[in-house]
C-alpha cells in the first residue's frame, strides 16, 4: 500500500476477478472464492467491503495495481489448461519484475542516503577544523549579522550575503557563525552548513540542492523529494522553496549557510541564482557567500537582494589585528618569533591584510630556527605568491614532472586518493619514471615502479 505522503509505494497490489462465478455455484465452490457465512451462504456485506475497498485502490494507486479476470475451470485453476497457464505465467512475471524493480529503487534510495551522510561529514568536519583555528578581528561583523538574523527572525526577508576577496576569512566567519548561532537563536535550532567547491557533490547545484533537502526533510521528519522530483531541476527547486516554507509553518528554526557560491559550476547554471529564494519565511535564515573577483555571483545576488543592509563586506586585516593574530598563532604552537622575524612577516602581510597570506606566513615562520637572519628570508607579498613560492620548491626538491603529475591527478580524481593509490597512478607515467630514475636505475628491471613517495628524490 502506498504510504499517506508523497513517497514510494512500499506494496505491490495483485487484483484477481472471477466474473461468472455466481450464487447459485454452490457454497463449496463459493467458499475457495468468497467469504461465506456460517451456514454456507453468501456474506454480502463482507462483500460490499470488499467492492469498496477495490473502488478506493483502483482510485488511489492505479500505479502498482495489477488487475487479472479469469475465468474457472471445472470451478477451479487448471495449470494445464491454455488460458490459466498464460494468466500463472504473467502473474509470475509481473511478480518478479515489479519485486525487481522495487528492489532496485530501494537500494538506489540507499546509496543516496550513503552520499548524502558522506557529504554532511565531509563539511562538519571541514567546519570544526575552521572553528580550531585562531580567530581574531572579525568579531564586529559576525555581531552584526548576528544581529540582522535576530532582526528577521519574526518577519519575511532576503538572504543575508557576505563578500570579500579571496583568502579574506569568509569561510571561517560563517563556520563561527555556524558554532554561535544556537546560543542566539533558538538551542533547539537546526545548521545545514555546505562549503561549496570542496567536494566533488558541492559543485554541483542539482546535488547541493539535494544533499540540503534531504538533511532537512531527515531532521525535521519530513517526506524528502522523490526520485523524479530530487532529479529534476525545476521540480527539486520548487521542493527546496516548498520544504523552507514548511519549516517555517511548523515553527522550527532553520539556518542554511552557503558558502562560495561562486564555487558552482558554471555548467549547472547554478551561478545565475535562478533557484535561491528571494522571499525567506520567518523562522528561517539563508546567508550565502561569494568572492569580489572573477564571477559574476555578486552582481547576480545585488539583482536579487534589494536590500543593500543584507550585505557584508568581509575587509582586509589591520597591522595591529594581525599582529594579535601571530602572537595568538604562535603561543599555541608553541613557538616564538625574534622581533626582528616579527617585523618582517607583519611588513609582508600590511602588503595585502589577507588572513589566508598571513596563516602561510606563519606556517613558514613557525619552521624557523631563532638565528635565521631576515637578510635570508624572501616573503612574497600575497597568498598567490607565496603558494607559488611552496610549489616552485617542492619542484625543485621532487621534480617537476612529479609534483605537477601528482597534484594534477589530485585534483582530478572524483573523491581523494591514497598515497598507494597515487604511486600506483604516477607510475604508469612514462614522463615520471624517467624524470624520477634519471640519475640511478629502478631496484626492479622487471617492473618500474615509484618507491614510496617521499623517497623518490633524495
Amino acid at each position: 500500500m502506498p504510504d499517506g505522503d508523497e513517497s514510494e509505494p512500499s506494496a505491490i497490489l495483485f487484483v484477481r476477478e472471477l466474473p461468472h462465478l455466481r450464487k447459485k455455484d454452490g457454497p463449496k465452490r463459493l467458499a475457495q472464492y468468497m467469504d461465506v457465512t456460517a451456514d454456507g451462504l453468501l456474506d454480502t456485506e463482507a462483500q460490499d467491503l470488499l467492492s469498496g475497498l477495490k473502488s478506493r485502490l483502483f482510485a488511489a494507486s492505479p500505479g502498482i495495481l495489477n488487475l487479472h479476470s479469469v475465468e474457472l475451470c471445472k470451478g477451479a485453476i487448471e495449470p494445464s489448461c491454455k488460458e490459466h497457464a498464460q494468466y500463472l505465467e504473467s502473474l509470475c512475471e509481473q511478480l518478479v519484475s515489479q519485486t525487481k524493480a522495487r528492489d532496485a529503487s530501494q537500494r538506489k534510495g540507499e546509496e543516496d542516503r550513503g552520499w548524502v551522510l558522506q557529504e554532511l561529514s565531509h563539511h562538519m568536519a571541514l567546519s570544526a577544523g575552521k572553528c580550531l583555528g585562531v580567530f581574531r578581528g572579525r568579531e564586529g561583523l559576525l555581531g552584526k549579522i548576528c544581529l540582522a538574523m535576530w532582526e528577521h527572525t519574526n518577519t519575511r526577508h532576503a538572504p543575508l550575503v557576505v563578500h570579500g576577496p579571496p583568502g579574506v576569512g569568509k569561510t571561517t566567519l560563517l563556520c563561527k557563525l555556524a558554532q554561535e548561532m544556537r546560543g542566539l537563536l533558538d538551542p533547539r535550532a537546526v545548521v545545514v552548513l555546505r562549503l561549496l567547491g570542496t567536494s566533488a557533490e558541492s559543485s554541483d547545484l542539482g546535488r547541493v540542492l539535494q544533499s540540503v533537502c534531504f538533511q532537512i526533510c531527515s531532521v525535521f521528519s519530513l517526506p524528502p523529494p522523490t526520485p523524479i522530483t530530487a532529479h529534476t531541476r525545476e521540480d527539486l527547486v520548487r521542493f527546496f522553496h516548498g520544504l523552507l516554507a514548511e519549516v517555517s509553518e511548523r515553527g522550527d528554526t532553520l539556518l542554511l549557510i552557503l558558502d562560495s557560491l561562486d564555487q558552482l559550476s558554471s555548467a549547472t547554471q547554478g551561478q545565475k541564482l535562478h533557484w535561491l529564494p528571494k522571499d525567506i519565511p520567518p523562522n528561517v535564515h539563508l546567508v550565502v557567500s561569494t568572492t569580489d573577483t572573477g564571477s559574476p555571483v555578486l552582481a547576480n545576488l545585488r539583482r536579487t537582494v534589494e536590500v543593500p543592509g543584507n550585505f557584508f563586506e568581509v575587509e582586509p586585516l589591520s597591522c595591529d589585528q594581525g599582529r594579535e593574530i601571530m602572537n595568538a598563532y604562535m603561543r599555541e604552537a608553541q613557538r616564538s618569533l625574534t622581533p626582528e622575524q616579527c617585523e618582517v612577516v607583519l611588513c609582508s602581510f600590511q602588503l595585502s591584510g589577507n588572513p589566508l597570506h598571513l596563516k602561510l606566513l606563519l606556517d613558514m615562520a613557525r619552521r624557523w630556527a631563532s638565528y635565521t637572519t631576515v637578510t635570508d628570508l624572501a616573503l612574497s607579498s600575497s597568498a598567490q605568491e607565496v603558494m607559488s613560492q611552496l610549489l616552485q620548491a617542492l619542484e625543485e626538491r621532487h621534480g617537476k614532472q612529479l609534483v605537477g603529475a601528482a597534484l594534477g591527478y589530485i585534483v582530478s580524481a572524483r573523491g581523494s586518493l591514497s598515497e598507494a593509490e597515487l604511486r600506483d597512478i604516477l607510475s604508469l607515467d612514462n614522463n615520471v619514471l624517467a624524470e624520477v630514475y634519471q640519475y640511478w636505475l629502478p631496484p626492479n628491471h622487471s617492473l618500474i615502479r615509484l618507491s614510496t613517495l617521499t623517497e623518490c628524490r633524495p
